[in-house]
């Protein structure tokens, strides 16, 4: 383990990835509002408040783990079954206690969390169900995190990871103005780091963000590849059954979706009025917490310089 700090990190910057996809749940969230331009002008730093990088995620993904959690538990003495016996320990609270929700509920949040959208006519559970998804969530990274304090390897995968993004964001202006200069095509971003892109229809209300930003392979890949169980490996392996709808392994290859920085931004201001309006999710009064949440995105992009 010393030796390896005192080798040269290797990364091929001009091996980027430019990735821009839709941002998930966004449109459920604001399924009732009305969001013109100017108004998303005031929402549109929301992701800045959040310090992490959103593209470390991405390279996990981009390196075989559709989870995004196994690098939390990345150590010496561990194996891939070992890692995902314990992220199943970590998940099972969470499966009983969705389980344990009303059927309409339950039948959102599998949705939701399998193909992004809200079962036709649970359209007032959907806010909800992201509620729920968001708390079990937050509680899972909190739990790895914990267990990621003193694995060594797990923190040379993070810290390899962010020095590889510095290299990227260094090299970006030269890399884009090699391409832009070979290929008169598709532009290249201006910017590696994430950035947000709004599409608006013709009657000037927002319908969908996509996400554009730019990265590069990890340079631990191939141990996050030892390390990653064939059933949480993306893309997924043909030769691998797909988990269950509802089951552990499930849960733990798709929460992970809630994370976004955008998502966490706007979940953030509903809990924040749901707190201060002491409504509680347990009291199971879905049309209020629907309601209470609309009342709280519009009252933010309202008053919001």
């Amino acid at each position: 383990m010393a030796n390896r700090k005192h080798l040269p990190l290797k990364v091929d910057t001009d091996r980027y990835f430019v990735l821009s996809p839709i941002l998930p749940f966004f449109d459920i969230i604001l399924q009732s509002m009305t969001i013109t331009r100017r108004e998303y002008s005031r929402i549109d730093s929301l992701p800045l408040e959040y310090h992490n990088d959103p593209r470390m995620i991405e390279m996990v993904r981009k390196g075989g783990d559709s989870s995004a959690k196994v690098p939390y538990l990345l150590d010496e003495g561990e194996t891939a079954d070992s890692i995902l016996a314990t992220l199943r320990e970590i998940a099972q609270p969470h499966i009983e206690c969705i389980q344990n929700l009303p059927d309409p509920v339950q039948a959102t949040i599998h949705l939701l969390l399998s193909i992004n959208t809200v079962p036709r006519g649970c359209e007032l559970y959907g806010i909800t169900a992201l509620l729920e998804i968001d708390r079990i969530q937050m509680e899972i990274v909190h739990t790895l995190n914990g267990l990621m304090r003193g694995r060594q390897l797990a923190k040379e995968f993070h810290d390899n990871n962010i020095a590889a993004l510095k290299m990227l964001d260094q090299d970006w202006p030269r890399l884009r103005e090699e391409k832009s200069s070979r290929w008169a095509t598709t532009p290249l971003p201006e910017k590696s780091q994430m950035q947000y892109e709004p599409f608006f229809s013709k009657a000037d209300r927002l319908l969908y963000l996509h996400e554009t930003c730019v990265i590069v392979d990890s340079p631990n890949a191939e141990t996050l590849q030892r390390y990653t169980h064939p059933v949480l490996r993306s893309p997924h392996l043909e030769n691998v059954p797909v988990p269950k709808t509802g089951s552990a392994d499930w849960l733990i290859r798709t929460v992970g979706k809630i994370g976004r920085h955008f998502t966490r931004a706007l979940l953030g201001i509903i809990k924040a009025r749901l707190a201060e309006e002491k409504v509680a999710l347990e009291a199971q009064d879905y049309k209020l917490i629907n309601q209470e949440a609309l009342d709280a995105l519009r009252e933010f992009v309202e008053k919001r310089p």
